[in-house]
């Protein structure tokens, strides 16, 4: 995972919670990831690396936003098949099932309200979706919760938009001496 990088302080404490949400998420990725599969550790670096990119651009939600779904898409990873736990009951069992429907329905209204694109947030979004749907069905619902919770964290990123940084203005062109007498006039001005 990249190194945590962040601007100087920020001044608004809104930007300031975000930083702080993102640093808490990234730490128990940076935790987690080394008990990773190969294919999980790849996603994770990819939304780690989306996310370092966010902070150094001042977008602090949507780094947090990422840490989050990265840190969602860890604990789905690592949790057992819930061969070791009771099943629920159906008082639990029904409150598991309608928040997974509301986080399912919220992310797929987010996503849907800005259209699919292509690239690495598409793919992962497209994946945790995928991976809830069929934890859910097998009754994995550890997994199925995280992998619902990573999709409306991503949701959440592509509704507020990745942010690219703003074009570099280009440096005003200045004159080049071209004989000895006038690198004497440049001298000294």
């Amino acid at each position: 995972m990249p190194p945590f990088k962040t601007p100087n302080h920020p001044t608004d404490p809104d930007h300031a919670n975000d930083l702080r949400r993102a640093y808490e998420h990234m730490g128990r990725v940076a935790s987690m990831e080394i008990s990773l599969m190969p294919a999980e550790a790849k996603t994770i670096t990819a939304l780690a690396t989306l996310a370092q990119f966010q902070l150094e651009n001042g977008n602090h939600k949507e780094a947090a936003d990422l840490f989050r779904a990265a840190e969602h898409i860890c604990f789905a990873a690592l949790a057992n098949d819930g061969s070791q736990t009771a099943p629920p009951s159906d008082g639990l069992l029904k409150a598991i099932l309608r928040h997974y429907q509301q986080l399912i329905e919220k992310a797929d209204e987010k996503w849907q309200r800005i259209g699919d694109g292509q690239g690495v947030l598409t793919a992962i979004y497209k994946a945790s979706r995928t991976n809830a749907s069929r934890t859910y069905k097998l009754g994995l619902y550890h997994q199925a919760l995280e992998y619902a919770h990573a999709a409306d964290a991503l949701a959440h990123v592509k509704h507020h938009g990745i942010h690219k940084p703003a074009p570099v203005p280009k440096a005003p062109k200045t004159k080049t001496p071209k004989s000895k007498e006038t690198e004497k006039e440049f001298a000294h001005q």
